[in-house]
């Protein structure tokens, strides 16, 4: 029999273990030996060494998959780890759909079974044989323009007034929805701007086409943004019997607490299904120290949110307020994550699985300190990958964090605006090695702060991450790293980014957004981006030094907004056009600091630094002469080993020595 003396281990079976055994064994061996059947046992039991004074470190292990419906806090409990025993193992938010049955629905051969009774029939989201399933749309392709809205705000521009109301309602053209049964019984879902919304339907005017929705619109919903029209927002509906038809995809009818799913495969037979629908919010709740999760696969949590904080962006603070609102300001920013770590230190996440969850995956939040999430393979997520919210004062910072070596992607799979990585009010935080891709929104985004407040967010390292396919033209005004405030020391480097697009505007692949001062972006490698490589819009006391940018649509670099000071500086980079000028700003061109980059339009070779607003393109003699820009620049072709297959290493005979360029590392410069 195993003893406290000679054990490290409790063992946890939900399928075989019992909590009256010794938690000792990972299988009965009788005389009380065996599993324990609870998590919550099994922690209990690591109390109970702690309180007898054994300190040394301990683990839990699963000894098969793991299902619970709350989420397991970890608190006080020393150095712990929970992990697989064996092969990986699953904990999952879910609970399963039995009793699968050969049916009949809209016209189309299918899967049937019943909602156990013990689980509401309002969940959002089911996966099945461990894929997400798709759920009904309409229409299947493309999305329906809205007539008219709540509180819409007419005039020639779109403007920050638009920002500040929200919709409850919005009409649509009756004939668009004419075919549909049970519309009261589906969600809406819009976006427009850097936002996508999403409500259930309160109800729906078949004679007018009033449609009324359970949560108030974050933004005027409007049909009058002249400036731009493309900004106006288009919807879709979801949960639609009418349209349940394809392969794959899934129908719940609540009131008849019924699932239907057409599987991809039609030979499937009912018992071939391993069905689940999430009912856990989270699945880990992580208060006290040295708590580590490892190598699981954390899987399966409710998707469904609505916002209930109304966000001042100037104060950079959130109230709780009684509304419900459909969407957050900006990067679902609100949102909980399915593990959240809570005034945590010294915990982690290491060689895990996460996937299906929503609507962030991990969260961490105020008051913790030297967080690792590192290994990890994050994918098929709601929102976002990993949220990070302190407080911006003193005690509710979030600080040195390590997010490191983690596979991000397949996000905004219900919230398009979910970030790779989102980093709020937290400081001397590393963000490195990630690979992060197939997103709607912004890879890796840093910052909180509107303007020039004091912030919190100072002293991070975003180094190495390997950015692409970002924006699928839904969502406008991202980056592959997107910055915010004032930021002394905080470091952009080494990364590559490419394949950034957007819907109206804005996808840039560094954007440091409003107010980013104190920066230093270096030796990162920027290329196929919809719009800039890169993107001021404002700020201060910024360094941007040996990188390499490569195209741009509309230019190479861009600067928004002029301010009397120093607000950026150019030097060694090399800034490769194609066909497009060198800097697209509307600030004013002398107060542009710029020297010794190397210059080159792949077209024409010798590229235009800017053109003026009667289209007089400036070369660099124009430019140096009449401005005073890039001094000690040069104009010659870089000699890349490969530029057209985005191989930037360069040539022994390159020209990029006489502007003193330092190589960047090769596992940077090629693909």
């Amino acid at each position: 029999m195993s003893t406290s003396i000679q054990n490290a281990t409790f063992y946890v079976s939900q399928m075989t273990g019992d909590d009256s055994f010794s938690g000792m064994c990972p299988t009965a061996a009788g005389a009380g030996e065996g599993p324990f059947q609870t998590l919550q046992r099994a922690i209990a039991a690591v109390a109970e060494y702690r309180k007898a004074g054994i300190e040394r470190p301990l683990f839990i292990s699963l000894v098969d998959d793991y299902c619970l419906r709350e989420p397991i806090c970890l608190r006080g409990i020393g150095l712990v780890t929970v992990e697989s025993y064996g092969t990986r193992k699953r904990i999952i938010g879910g609970v399963r759909i039995e009793g699968w049955r050969e049916s009949e629905f809209n016209g189309h051969r299918c899967l049937c079974a019943d909602v156990p009774q013990d689980v509401k029939a309002n969940f959002t989201d089911l996966y099945v044989n461990g894929e997400r399933a798709r759920v009904t749309r309409f229409p299947r392709d493309g999305k329906l323009r809205i007539v008219d809205g709540e509180n819409v705000l007419r005039g020639p521009h779109i403007s920050s007034e638009h920002l500040s109301f929200s919709s409850r309602w919005f009409l649509v053209d009756p004939k668009d929805l004419a075919e549909l049964d049970k519309i009261e019984d589906a969600s809406i879902h819009y976006d427009h701007f850097w936002i996508d919304e999403h409500s259930p339907i309160e109800s729906y005017d078949r004679e007018s086409g009033k449609l009324v929705m359970r949560y108030n619109s974050r933004f005027c919903v409007s049909v009058s943004y002249d400036e731009n029209p493309n900004a106006a927002p288009y919807y879709y509906l979801t949960n639609l019997p009418n349209c349940f038809e394809e392969c794959g995809q899934w129908y719940l009818d609540r009131a008849a607490r019924k699932v239907y799913y057409i599987p991809e495969n039609e030979a499937t037979l009912p018992d071939e299904i391993e069905a689940y629908a999430p009912v856990a919010e989270r699945l880990f709740v992580i208060e006290g120290e040295d708590v580590r999760l490892k190598n699981l696969e954390l899987c399966y949590t409710k998707g469904d949110y609505a916002s209930t904080k109304r966000y001042d962006r100037h104060l950079s603070n959130c109230m709780v307020t009684s509304e419900a609102f459909a969407s957050d300001i900006q990067s679902v920013c609100c949102a909980h994550g399915a593990i959240a770590f809570k005034g945590a230190k010294r915990c982690g996440i290491f060689d895990c699985t996460l996937h299906g969850l929503g609507v962030h995956a991990i969260e961490i939040l105020a008051g913790c300190e030297r967080i690792h999430i590192e290994n990890n393979h994050i994918y098929d997520i709601c929102a976002g990958g990993i949220r990070m919210e302190g407080e911006n004062v003193p005690n509710g910072v979030v600080s040195d964090c390590m997010i490191r070596g983690n596979h991000i992607h397949a996000c905004g799979k219900r919230y398009l605006a979910g970030c790779g990585i989102l980093v709020m009010h937290a400081s001397h935080c590393e963000i490195s090695e990630n690979e992060i891709h197939d997103l709607e929104y912004s890879g890796i985004s840093v910052g909180w702060v509107w303007g020039y407040g004091e912030s919190a967010t100072y002293g991070c390292i975003i180094k190495k991450n390997h950015i692409y396919d970002i924006g699928k033209g839904n969502l406008s005004d991202l980056g592959g790293i997107y910055l915010l405030g004032k930021q002394q020391g905080t470091m952009v480097s080494e990364n590559r980014i490419h394949d950034v697009s957007c819907y109206a505007y804005g996808a840039w692949g560094i954007y440091l957004d409003e107010g980013s001062s104190f920066v230093t972006v270096e030796n990162n490698v920027v290329y196929r981006t919809g719009c800039e490589c890169f993107h001021l819009h404002y700020g201060s006391h910024n360094t941007v030094r040996n990188n390499v940018f490569f195209g741009g649509k509309n230019s190479c670099i861009r600067i928004s907004r002029h301010e009397e000071h120093d607000q950026i500086l150019f030097e060694r980079n090399l800034l490769i056009t194609d066909g497009a000028p060198v800097y697209g700003t509307k600030c004013k061109t002398e107060n542009l600091r710029s020297g010794r980059n190397l210059l080159w339009d792949i077209q024409k070779g010798t590229p235009i630094l800017w053109s003026n607003t009667d289209g007089e393109g400036y070369d660099l003699d124009t430019w140096q002469s009449k401005i005073g820009c890039d001094f000690d620049s040069v104009v010659a072709e870089p000699a890349f080993v490969n530029a057209s297959e985005f191989d930037f290493r360069l040539s022994s005979d390159s020209a990029t020595s006489a502007i003193g360029f330092v190589p960047i590392s090769d596992e940077v410069a090629r693909n």
